[in-house]
């Protein structure tokens, strides 16, 4: 078994330290460059007045955090997506008061922001350029939702980082745990004139983005995890 491990660097490593404690083979390849965005003085003043704001992965935390301080979210109710997104809040000081307990999707985040009954409030998404619309469009029937605060860009990496040629001549598996790491994997795929996968495995972060890999590659097997958590992914290799 050798596993191709996909997301950005800092956020691979975890996982692969994982796979190296059970001596199972495993290569490092983000497909995702990150690039932070500066905001302007209205939109921090637009968070600043916000009630509600809702962080949608661990990249809108960091960038987020690069352009006001943590005490400036005093006081305000705070939604994630996901466990990782909710430790890192809290490991930096931030309580999180709205976050799904299984099946981290903004459809989920939204049954639970409603669950709450949260009605006029000034409501604030941080999140990535590209990222979906959903809980814009349907938070903003009881509320006043600023518009997306995009606090980060998703790029390919550099070319000379991009090189996947060689990487996959023994790879078993690859993970891939959003849909937007499977859209840059496919792009670079492309760019090797890469097509047929041949019987390598992926091991997909929710059935979301299996539906996604298998439109692409329908002869593939994926194994589907519950949640794009190193835990739950770890679970699908040890199956």
């Amino acid at each position: 078994m050798h596993i191709l491990i996909t997301r950005q660097l800092d956020q691979s490593k975890n996982f692969s330290t994982l796979l190296n404690e059970l001596n199972i083979k495993n290569t490092i390849f983000p497909v995702i460059k990150i690039k932070k965005i500066k905001l302007n003085e209205k939109q921090i003043e637009n968070i600043k007045n916000s009630d509600l704001i809702i962080f949608t992965s661990q990249n809108s935390v960091t960038s987020l955090i690069d352009n006001l301080k943590i005490s400036d979210l005093d006081g305000k109710i705070i939604a994630a997506i996901g466990k990782s997104t909710s430790k890192l809040l809290e490991d930096i000081g931030i309580k999180v008061d709205i976050s799904p307990e299984s099946d981290f999707t903004s459809e989920t985040l939204f049954k639970e922001i409603k669950k709450k009954n949260i009605k006029n409030k000034k409501v604030t998404i941080i999140k990535g350029i590209g990222g979906r619309h959903f809980l814009q469009d349907n938070l903003s029937q009881d509320n006043h939702v600023y518009a997306d605060i995009n606090v980060y860009s998703r790029n390919l990496p550099d070319e000379k980082d991009c090189n996947i040629d060689n990487i996959l001549e023994d790879i078993t598996h690859i993970c891939i745990t959003s849909i937007d790491v499977f859209s840059n994997l496919k792009k670079i795929l492309d760019l090797h004139k890469i097509s047929n996968l041949k019987e390598i495995i992926f091991i997909s972060g929710n059935e979301k983005i299996a539906n996604v890999i298998k439109t692409n590659f329908p002869n593939n097997s994926i194994l589907i995890s519950s949640n794009p958590t190193n835990e739950e992914m770890l679970k699908m290799v040890l199956q």
